[in-house]
């Protein structure tokens, strides 16, 4: 039998991948960020947040273009749709190959303990064009969280007969990858080199996740545990925009893990 890995194991491999995700970008001058709950971790934790499971970056897209291809490690595995069009995720994974992670997602893979690496694209000019262009990517992207979805007891009866029904639609006429592709082209309308504004739009916080170029392409660099990871300089605009009060804590009650995941070593 797989021997479990405990949650603070679990934090020390994601930490080892991080580490060498930061030192591939830095050799190869790719930016990246630390992102979302992550950098809202380093400034008010100076780490994880105590009881968060994860860790999120962001790269611009070209960036991220050449990260998926570029990067290579003997125990760590990228996952993207633009690798391998059977995964089921509009976003990418830095896996470890010698873990299985169990969690309430079917990428259509079998992943380890891994990171979240999400890309930054352009947007329209015009504020009502941004505001268009987010919202649909919003639609998509609950389509496609629909489609990944396991368990679905905890969403009440109504919601989860709705969910049931869009994945079994969705399987029946065999649509899957192509729209975790439409997401992924979508995403990529608006030129991020020409853009004025950014955001991330094939996951996230949808019209939370809207700022300046200069907002996301300047950074400075933090302690993140026992590393130095890089961060936007304006991680004030970032994190109010995105949390509000980010350094009140929320309420005991929801002081939990979002994934809720568990994880094992894979057998030999």
């Amino acid at each position: 039998m797989a021997t479990a890995i405990s949650n603070q194991t679990m934090k020390e491999l994601q930490l080892n991948i991080l580490e060498d995700v930061i030192q591939f970008c830095e050799e190869n001058k790719i930016r990246y960020f630390l992102s979302g709950g992550s950098m809202l971790g380093a400034i008010r934790h100076g780490g994880f947040i105590p009881w968060d499971d994860d860790i999120d970056l962001c790269m611009p897209r070209p960036d991220y273009l050449r990260f998926l291809t570029e990067y290579r490690h003997e125990r760590f595995k990228v996952y993207a749709w633009e690798l391998d069009s059977d995964f089921r995720c509009t976003y990418a994974k830095v896996a470890d190959l010698k873990t299985i992670l169990e969690e309430n997602a079917d990428f259509n893979k079998e992943i380890g303990i891994n990171i979240d690496i999400f890309p930054v694209d352009g947007l329209p000019e015009k504020a009502k064009n941004r505001k268009w262009f987010v919202s649909y990517m919003i639609f998509l992207n609950r389509l496609a969280s629909f489609l990944i979805l396991k368990d679905l007891s905890k969403r009440g009866f109504l919601k989860s007969a709705i969910i049931a029904a869009v994945q079994q639609t969705m399987k029946m006429l065999k649509v899957e990858r192509k729209l975790i592709g439409h997401v992924i082209k979508k995403a990529q309308t608006y030129s991020f080199a020409q853009a004025s504004y950014v955001g991330v739009v094939v996951w996230g916080y949808g019209l939370k996740e809207i700022f300046r170029k200069e907002t996301m392409t300047t950074y400075l660099t933090v302690p993140f545990e026992h590393y130095q990871v890089t961060i936007l300089e304006e991680y004030e605009t970032y994190l109010s925009q995105i949390y509000g009060d980010y350094m009140t804590l929320p309420p005991e009650e929801e002081q939990t893990a979002t994934h809720q995941s568990q994880a094992r070593w894979k057998e030999e």
